[in-house]
């Protein structure tokens, strides 16, 4: 579902909130939040195709206190943003502590299906974006979408 974000008055991106979620371990024992945005597409090639690494994040509540969005910017100007909804809010409660975070376009289920058929108990990850140590914080009620 996607949702026009304002902020200022001013529309700045279009935010979309995640269809599946999951939670698991990296090999190196870190807790990782998996995150399915399939609209993201576009946005995660240009980003890997890209190599851009360097990205500034920031959480804005809604004017209405009721979700809140996660706004990331790439240096080349590439953003995206996902908006955690009441229904979401299990998932922020994940991000108080610094976390992994990987967002991807296939679906988590596909994932999760194919890694069943191979007898594997990893998933094979493809078209995502990894963030290190995200996490939630709103800096002030000033920042309202």
């Amino acid at each position: 579902m996607d949702f026009d974000v304002l902020k200022g008055g001013a529309m700045f991106t279009q935010a979309y909130t995640p269809e599946q979620s999951a939670f698991g371990k990296l090999e190196n024992g870190r807790d990782v939040l998996i995150l399915y945005v399939k609209e993201f597409s576009e946005q995660v090639r240009a980003v890997n195709q890209s190599g851009l690494s360097g990205y500034t994040y920031n959480w804005f509540a809604t004017e209405q206190k009721d979700a809140y969005v996660l706004q990331v910017t790439w240096e080349n100007e590439i953003h995206i943003a996902i908006r955690f909804n009441a229904q979401h809010f299990g998932l922020i409660d994940q991000l108080l502590q610094p976390r992994d975070v990987i967002l991807t376009t296939t679906p988590i289920s596909d994932l999760m299906e194919k890694a069943q058929k191979s007898d594997y108990n990893f998933l094979e990850l493809n078209d995502v974006l990894t963030f290190s140590n995200l996490s939630f914080e709103v800096s002030s009620s000033e920042d309202k979408c």
